[in-house]
């Protein structure tokens, strides 16, 4: 059975934990802080932010007080829209560097695909070269359809190690998921929990009785069994211990399935760069 310091390898040969923090609106300083240090209590060796986040600093700021070593903290962070080209995305990286007091991280993503499609290549051949200088142990891409990705494919070589998208049981991104694994890209959770907002479910509820976890332990448990990473975000150390307590489980085969019809591509966000191409 898996544990929280598991990993699955990435196309690199990187090693990518299977379970992380979601630091997305952790900004707060003092309860910032207290979520962190809960976060890594628990076991939690993944730590994933961005420079759109506005926290990177508090999050090297945590990664000092720890007391962990850098090499025990896997790190990963993102670029923005504004900071994807050749000269934009190596500057971005030294800031976000900077700010995470630290002189690498372990993966570097494309935070979204830009509406400008010719800012694609130039960006990716930054982030090799970038990957190249020992600046990042791996690169990939976030938010990236099958057709964004196709695109990327198309004008390099270099494959991304991952695409991070949100999934979970309610969107489950199932053709995406058989895509990225055909191409040796692994696809990895962000709200993986929907942000609570299926709670209630009367199949979740069916089977947190059965199996006597939470609703959200059950949603985490989903992925995983899926052999999908995910990231769960929450500023609550009581939900953080709750979201690290489900290595002591798996759903059976049966009741993996019913999960799988409960999908209806619910997205909790319906933010895009450019909607109106957005493909």
């Amino acid at each position: 059975m898996i544990k929280i310091s598991s990993t699955t390898p990435l196309n690199n040969g990187t090693e990518l934990p299977v379970f992380g923090f979601g630091a997305y609106k952790v900004g707060d300083k003092q309860s910032g802080e207290a979520a962190l240090q809960a976060a890594f209590e628990c076991g939690y060796r993944h730590v994933d932010t961005a420079s759109i986040y506005q926290n990177e600093g508090l999050v090297g700021e945590a990664l000092q007080a720890s007391g962990l070593k850098r090499n025990e903290v896997f790190l990963t962070t993102k670029l923005w829209l504004d900071e994807q080209g050749k000269t934009e995305t190596p500057a971005a990286l030294e800031r976000s560097l900077q700010k995470l007091q630290t002189d690498y991280v372990d993966l570097y993503l494309m935070h979204w695909p830009h509406p400008d499609s010719k800012r694609l290549q130039p960006c990716w051949e930054a982030m090799q070269l970038l990957l190249e200088a020992g600046k990042c142990r791996a690169i990939g891409v976030s938010n990236f359809s099958r057709k964004r990705l196709e695109e990327l494919l198309s004008l390099s070589s270099y494959r991304p190690a991952v695409n991070q998208v949100e999934c979970n049981v309610f969107h489950n991104q199932q053709e995406l998921a058989t895509f990225c694994r055909s191409k040796g890209i692994l696809l990895q959770s962000y709200s993986p929990l929907a942000r609570g907002r299926k709670w209630g479910h009367p199949e979740l509820e069916a089977l947190s009785a059965k199996y006597r976890k939470t609703e959200a332990q059950l949603m985490l448990r989903w992925c995983l069994d899926h052999q999908i990473p995910i990231i769960p975000k929450s500023s609550t150390p009581a939900r953080i211990r709750e979201n690290a307590e489900i290595f002591d489980f798996s759903l059976s085969q049966e009741d993996r399935a019913r999960l799988d019809q409960l999908n209806e591509d619910f997205e909790v966000s319906d933010w895009r760069p450019d909607p109106e191409n957005w493909y």
